[in-house]
């Protein structure tokens, strides 16, 4: 699960680093009632990102619960 959690744990590093953790949180909140639908849209972006740096980041956002788990994440943070 830890290789699965990684594209995850470097997005929240990302966003740290640019200083977004809480709009980025606000931005979840919102989208919250909507991860299925928000991890279809991402799925469907994914064959326009085979082979690059994105395609860890768009595999696991894929998955209704990584939306769940980047939350987490970033609230984590505190």
């Amino acid at each position: 699960m830890a290789e699965r959690e990684e594209p995850l744990v470097r997005l929240v590093a990302a966003v740290e680093q640019a200083g977004l953790r809480g709009p980025a949180l606000l931005f979840l909140d919102l989208l919250r009632p909507v991860d299925l639908i928000t991890s279809n849209l991402v799925g469907f972006g994914r064959p326009f990102v085979v082979g690059t740096t994105l395609e860890p980041f768009v595999v696991r956002l894929g998955e209704a619960a990584a939306w769940a788990e980047l939350r987490r994440l970033l609230a984590a943070q505190d």
